[in-house]
């Protein structure tokens, strides 16, 4: 297997999660992050790849591997094991390495080679792209369905455009004063605003409104044939109305109808953020478990600390 390294990555094997594609590996280096693609190419293009973000701490190099690395569907065991071994070998060898598994199995063959679980899995909600939206209308709870029909018949009108920091500065605003309030941590605002100047087009956003008054705003990254819902909002008349399932609903089909095969709605939170666990499981999305957040320190320091005590 030939390993290249790039700057942000080729498009990946495989569907990955946001972490995991160079839209968002091209966001992070414009607000001045680091981050370095590794891609395993065999004679018929491209097998693997792992997106790694680095970072200084005092003397010490940080490698975070969030959710990879990617796979080609048909790789063999030997050949994941072979990738993951040049992966850790062509990185700063002193480096400590924290990565977030994707699953289990990622986990497992993780542990292989020197990873070791810090952090136990969280889960996320997974809404799949691919079935009609007859069959996808049909995997909503019965709530959550009936409250997308009460959105339809309350009289709100739908848009969708590409997000603009500009005309959507209110919006930002807005999701600043919801962290304070419900004091969540999630990526910076400015995040958003890297990811749209970077991929055009990608970063959408879908607003509903309701005789001239706005309701609801939700935005959405894409990225490949999977998308993520990255930031939401909902007023008074967009609570009374239901206006984010509706909001939810339109965006799945457009996507859907432009090829998206998976839309990422994050983490689910049942104990700190129940309702907004609801809201995700009740829309037909399936609640994932990943694998375990791991560490893996440097090898040298680890030699260093076993030969004192041998001594």
């Amino acid at each position: 297997m030939k390993i290249d390294l790039s700057d942000h990555g080729a498009p990946p094997p495989g569907p990955a999660a946001l972490q995991q594609t160079p839209q968002y590996a091209r966001a992070l280096a414009a607000m001045g992050a680091r981050v370095q693609g590794i891609t395993g190419r065999l004679h018929d293009g491209i097998a693997a790849q792992a997106l790694v973000v680095q970072r200084r701490m005092g003397p010490l190099t940080v490698n975070w591997l969030p959710r990879g690395p990617i796979w080609r569907a048909d790789l063999s065991e030997q050949q994941r094991d072979t990738f993951l071994a040049c992966m850790t070998e062509v990185m700063a060898s002193g480096a400590l390495w924290i990565g977030s598994a994707d699953n289990d199995h990622a986990g497992a063959e993780l542990s292989q080679h020197g990873f070791h679980t810090l952090i136990a899995p969280q889960f996320v909600a997974e809404l799949d792209l691919s079935p009609c939206a007859n069959d996808r209308l049909a995997a909503q709870h019965g709530k959550w369905r009936n409250r997308l029909r009460h959105a339809e018949a309350a009289g709100l009108v739908v848009s969708e455009r590409k997000f603009d920091p500009t005309r959507d500065a209110a919006f930002l605003r807005r999701e600043a004063q919801q962290r304070r309030k419900r004091r969540y941590r999630a990526l910076p605002l400015g995040f958003a605003v890297a990811f749209g100047a970077q991929n055009r087009g990608a970063a959408r956003i879908w607003s509903a409104h309701k005789a001239g008054e706005l309701a609801a705003q939700m935005l959405i990254l894409q990225h490949g044939t999977t998308a993520t819902y990255h930031i939401g909002w909902t007023g008074d008349l967009g609570r009374k109305t239901s206006a984010h399932n509706l909001l939810l609903w339109q965006a799945q089909n457009w996507l859907a109808e432009r090829g998206g095969i998976r839309l990422d709605l994050g983490p689910i939170d049942v104990s700190n953020a129940g309702g907004l666990a609801r809201f995700k499981q009740g829309s037909g999305a399936a609640l994932c478990a990943l694998g375990p957040t791991m560490i893996r320190f440097p090898r040298p320091a680890l030699f260093q600390k076993r030969h004192r005590r041998a001594a």
